[in-house]
């Protein structure tokens, strides 16, 4: 899966990341309302919201609602929350954890720092975040989260990677990342999950 994703996203580098970065790089028309929009929207995918919302939910169903003799003929849905708060929390430790590897190891230079948008400038090796633009965080934690939801509740996974989807876009449009960053963040986000999902099931926290 990662694989192929990475061949994706060479292909889309190659084809196609410097004349859609060049687009949003206009002034005016459609190219400046999209960045525009893009600004509101993208701390959708910041991953402190989501931290905060696994780590509570977890906490809340492990050691306060057990205490609640009111909500003990609950305690099976609680339980469910407790195990899918915790794997979700160790879904965004992994998959974020890999991220930042790759963003170190790369060291690929932000669209918005290049009057050009060279999609081919790298400095390795650096902390800085004007050289972190592969792959995108922001992506990756949307990736997480629209798989741990549909988990939850499958019913609606078309909205949760419409979400998804629309966070990963404004990280195009504000010129942050290039299309490839964000197709291969969201396969790290995927594919984390995927491997933290299989740690969990070793233990009495399994989900699924």
């Amino acid at each position: 899966m990662s694989g192929i994703c990475l061949l994706v996203a060479a292909v889309v580098a190659y084809f196609f990341d410097q004349n859609v970065s060049m687009y949003f790089s206009h002034e005016g028309g459609t190219a400046e309302m999209l960045r525009i929009i893009g600004r509101e929207v993208t701390n959708i995918g910041l991953s402190q919201h989501y931290f905060i919302l696994s780590v509570g939910t977890w906490f809340v169903c492990a050691y306060i609602t057990p205490r609640i003799h009111s909500l003990k003929k609950y305690a099976k849905g609680l339980d469910y929350l407790r195990r899918w708060g915790l794997n979700f929390l160790v879904a965004l430790l992994v998959s974020g954890a890999i991220t930042h590897t790759i963003k170190f190891l790369v060291g690929r230079q932000r669209p918005h720092k290049s009057p050009v948008c060279d999609p081919f400038t790298f400095d390795p090796f650096t902390h800085h975040w004007h050289w972190h633009s592969f792959s995108s965080g922001h992506s990756q934690v949307m990736a997480v989260v629209a798989f741990m939801f549909t988990i939850a509740m499958p019913r609606f996974a078309w909205f949760w990677i419409l979400i998804a989807i629309t966070a990963c876009g404004t990280r195009v449009a504000i010129q942050d990342h290039f299309t490839s960053d964000v197709i291969f963040g969201a396969c790290v986000g995927y594919c984390g999950t995927l491997i933290a999902l299989k740690w969990m099931r070793k233990s009495k926290n399994a989900l699924v």
